[in-house]
């Protein structure tokens, strides 16, 4: 009995240490209304070791951007990335009903590099979608993407 206790414990440890990560990847969410003070900080990909720097000032930096998260641009390019670069970010909306509701955050690139730092000519943009985990405690906001989910760092 002792010896299941010890090895339980080490196990709800690491559990708890992964456990949100692990817990939202399986979790359906639900979109969420999103205003722009909602969005600003660093974002860090579940899937992926991309982030994101969403600014106050409408401003953006991107690192270990994977080309998935950037729609067609391996077949406009023939680069396969990780990516990084800078631009500015604007809310999209989703709702076509009055009033249209904030739930995306759209990424246009100023400037797209590669791995090697190659100026990458045909940038593409990044839609994250804001949602929240239906079953989630305190209803945690995330941002989704093509094959990713991001969370804040603090």
């Amino acid at each position: 009995m002792k010896r299941r206790f010890v090895l339980a414990v080490p196990a709800l440890l690491l559990a708890a240490a992964c456990g949100l990560g692990d817990a939202l990847a399986d979790y359906p969410t639900e979109p969420v209304e999103v205003g722009t003070a909602d969005l600003v900080g660093v974002w860090a990909g579940y899937q992926s070791s991309a982030r994101y720097d969403l600014r106050a000032d409408g401003t953006f930096a991107a690192t270990g951007v994977p080309a998935g998260q950037l729609g067609t641009i391996y077949e406009r390019t023939g680069r396969v990335g990780p990516f990084h670069g800078h631009g500015h970010w604007t809310l999209g909306t989703r709702s076509h009903s009055s009033p249209q509701t904030a739930r995306e955050a759209v990424l246009d690139f100023d400037e797209l590099l590669d791995a090697d730092n190659a100026p990458v000519e045909q940038h593409g943009d990044v839609q994250l979608n804001a949602s929240t985990p239906t079953d989630a405690p305190d209803h945690v906001l995330i941002l989704t993407t093509t094959g990713d989910w991001f969370q804040r760092l603090p």
